[in-house]
C-alpha cells in the first residue's frame, strides 16, 4: 500500500532558488541512500492563473519520482508555499483527507512571526520609500546574490539600500509581526484539530534560530511562539519538535540568517528523519 507524508509550510519548507533544496528534498535523498527506501517527492503549490490565459490553472508542482517503484513506496506531498501564511494551510485539507498521510509535518510561525516595520500593517510609510519597497518582504536581505558580476554589482547594491533603510524603520517605530501571535494561535489551534480529525500522526516542527542583526527583536518573539507552538501541540495531542536545540553551531543558514542553505537543509533533514523513526 502506498505510503504519504504531507509537509505544510512556507519558503522554509518549500525551499529557496531555482533548485527548491529545503529539509523535505533533503530527506528524500537520504531516505533513499540511508533507509533503502523507494521514495518519491511531489512539490504542490497554489499559483495565480498567469501561465496560460486560455487555460484555467490553479497549482503548480515537480514531481521526483524514484528510479524503482512499488506498492508499497513513500510518497512525500510538499505543500509549502513561499510568502504563504498559515491560513492558506486550510485550503489543502481535503487532499490531505484524501491522500490519508501516515504523517503530517507542519513548520509554521516563521513567515508569520518576523519582525518587519510597522508600516506593513498600517501603510505609514515615508515618502522616501519606495512603492515598489513597500510589499512586506520587499525590503528582507537577499539570501544570495547571482554569480554574474554585473547581476551581483546590482542586486548587491539595491540590497544594501534596503537593508538600510528597513533599519532605520524598524528604529523610528517598534516593528510588528505580520500576524500577531494570539491570531496565529488561533489558526495553528484550528489547523492542528482538522489534522487531527484525519487519525494521522501529527509533528509540529519549533522555529528556528533567526538573525537577530538582520531580523532585530525577532529573535524573542521566536521564542515566544515557540513556547506558544509547544503549549498548543500539547493540548491537541500532537507531537512538538524543537529541532532548533539540537543544532551545532556552524554556517546553516544563507546570508539573510533566516533561510537554511543546503548544509542547513541537509543538517535538518538529518534532524527530521531521526525524530521520525524513533518515536
Amino acid at each position: 500500500m502506498v505510503r504519504n507524508w504531507v509537509f505544510l509550510g512556507d519558503s522554509l519548507t518549500e525551499g529557496v532558488g531555482s533548485k527548491r533544496i529545503s529539509h523535505v528534498s533533503e530527506l528524500v535523498k537520504q531516505l533513499r541512500s540511508a533507509n533503502g527506501m523507494n521514495v518519491h517527492e511531489f512539490r504542490l503549490r497554489h499559483v495565480d492563473n498567469g501561465f496560460n490565459k486560455q487555460i484555467d490553472f490553479n497549482v503548480a508542482g515537480l514531481i521526483d519520482v524514484d528510479a524503482d517503484q512499488d506498492l508499497s513506496d513513500l510518497w512525500l506531498w510538499n505543500l509549502a508555499c513561499e510568502g504563504q501564511t498559515i491560513d492558506t494551510d486550510f485550503g489543502w485539507l481535503s487532499l490531505i483527507a484524501a491522500l490519508r498521510p501516515e504523517l503530517v509535518v507542519v513548520f509554521r510561525g516563521s513567515l508569520e512571526s518576523i519582525i518587519r516595520p510597522a508600516m506593513v500593517q498600517d501603510g505609514d510609510w515615508p515618502w522616501w520609500v519606495p512603492q515598489s519597497w513597500r510589499g512586506y518582504a520587499a525590503m528582507d536581505p537577499r539570501c544570495y546574490f547571482s554569480t554574474t558580476w554585473w547581476r551581483k554589482a546590482k542586486q548587491s547594491s539595491v540590497d544594501c539600500l534596503k537593508q538600510r533603510a528597513r533599519l532605520k524603520l524598524l528604529k523610528v517605530r517598534p516593528g510588528q509581526p505580520l500576524i500577531d501571535l494570539e491570531r496565529f494561535a488561533s489558526s495553528q489551534t484550528e489547523l492542528l484539530k482538522r489534522l487531527r480529525a484525519l487519525e494521522t500522526r501529527v509533528l509540529v516542527l519549533g522555529l528556528l534560530p533567526v538573525d537577530e542583526a538582520r531580523f532585530p527583536g525577532s529573535l524573542e518573539h521566536f521564542k515566544r511562539v515557540n513556547a506558544r507552538l509547544k503549549q498548543i501541540a500539547d493540548a491537541e495531542g500532537v507531537e512538538f519538535f524543537d529541532w532548533a536545540s539540537s543544532l551545532n553551531p556552524g554556517d546553516l543558514f544563507y546570508r539573510d540568517g533566516f533561510h537554511p542553505n543546503v548544509v542547513g537543509a541537509t543538517t535538518l533533514a538529518g534532524l527530521l528523519r531521526e525524530r521520525i523513526f524513533t518515536r
